[in-house]
């Protein structure tokens, strides 16, 4: 049998990644860049590197249990930068209930990007610049403040240079008035423990930004993996092993019709390729067609179901009849043609799986069962 080979729903979106990445840029060095003298509030990028993510990390993982799906990939999904292909393999997981998976682990991917070039970001000015850590708060003395930033710091332990104490939040807190009666920042004894800082900010960046969305998106890439191993394919080829293993005594089937009248709708359910559609009969295809089922989007498939003349509806012969091909045959009325091909070559139907849509079509009365006037030697 010849399905068509669906694409990995766990690859990459680069959109959504290039958009965490440009964010990772602009936001990081924002931060980073302090006052004119280089002064930087160590509070402010805690804010940034350690509260903000994982808020987030909560947000995303709420709305993606309670079904609301509110993260990052989801609001650039909204915008017109999806490639073609992505786009439809997003209809197509909306279809499955496994879009917000798909989107929350797209999103992990965003924030990774984004902690990647936060961390580039602050190498860099590392490197090339001189940035002065400092802390400032009318209300927080240093003794209030180092039970909250040892506990910042406590999946890092064992780096005891990153490891904050009183000492340094003591030498670097800052105040405006203190810069005043000081003057420049330079003139305060205590200068080169400003710069003190840097191991204690970048492994916030690394264990808060980059691991633990790693970590998220690790696992939420290995269960969706595992659920594309469940699609359709998989779910027909088990209803298929199931219909045969019950072989019931006493079918009822369909008659096979060899006729079509000369006006009717040509319904593409089954999403058949140009070159397997050109090698079927005349009769069967049309300047102009109709599209429905799983590959079809929510316009061709609302126009497929205000059709309310007879339609031919293309099947592949080898899936077993499901329940929403089902829903949609009993608002219409016509006939079914069970389609097979192999190697982009057309054949006629197994015999065991045009029994089974002659099964399905009996319980149908608004629908018969087709079959060209070639293939009679073959089924007939």
């Amino acid at each position: 049998m010849q399905s068509s080979q669906p694409q990995p729903i766990y690859k990459l979106s680069w959109p959504i990644l290039f958009t965490g990445l440009a964010l990772g840029f602009l936001l990081s060095f924002a931060a980073l860049s302090g006052d004119e003298q280089g002064r930087v509030n160590v509070l402010y990028l805690l804010l940034v590197f350690v509260f903000i993510p994982l808020l987030s990390i909560v947000i995303s993982i709420g709305s993606l249990i309670t079904g609301k799906g509110i993260n990052l990939a989801r609001l650039t999904s909204k915008l017109p930068i999806l490639s073609a292909s992505q786009s439809r393999v997003l209809h197509q997981l909306q279809q499955k209930r496994l879009d917000k998976l798909w989107l929350f682990m797209q999103s992990q991917a965003a924030a990774l990007a984004y902690a990647v070039a936060s961390m580039l970001t602050f190498v860099l000015l590392l490197l090339v610049t001189d940035i002065n850590f400092v802390w400032r708060s009318t209300l927080l003395d240093a003794s209030d403040l180092l039970p909250m930033l040892n506990t910042i710091a406590s999946p890092w332990w064992f780096w005891q240079a990153a490891q904050p104490d009183l000492a340094l939040l003591q030498a670097t807190q800052d105040s405006r008035l203190t810069q005043l009666t000081q003057g420049a920042l330079t003139s305060d004894p205590n200068t080169l423990a400003f710069a003190n800082w840097w191991p204690f900010v970048f492994a916030t960046l690394l264990v808060y930004s980059f691991f633990a969305r790693g970590v998220l998106f690790l696992v939420t890439r290995f269960w969706l993996s595992r659920q594309s191993q469940q699609d359709i394919q998989t779910q027909l080829d088990q209803q298929w092993q199931q219909h045969q293993r019950r072989q019931p005594s006493s079918p009822t089937l369909s008659d096979i019709t060899h006729t079509l009248p000369s006006h009717l709708a040509i319904t593409n359910w089954a999403g058949l390729s140009d070159p397997i559609k050109q090698q079927l009969p005349s009769q069967c295809r049309q300047s102009s067609e109709l599209f429905a089922g799983p590959l079809a989007s929510d316009e061709q498939q609302h126009q497929a179901e205000q059709h309310s003349g007879e339609q031919l509806v293309l099947v592949k012969a080898w899936e077993p009849p499901m329940a929403e091909l089902e829903d949609y045959l009993k608002t219409g009325q016509g006939y079914l043609l069970p389609v097979n091909y192999r190697q982009h070559q057309l054949l006629p139907p197994e015999t065991q799986h045009l029994n089974e849509w002659r099964r399905f079509a009996a319980g149908l009365n608004q629908w018969r069962l087709y079959l060209p006037e070639q293939w009679i030697t073959t089924h007939d």
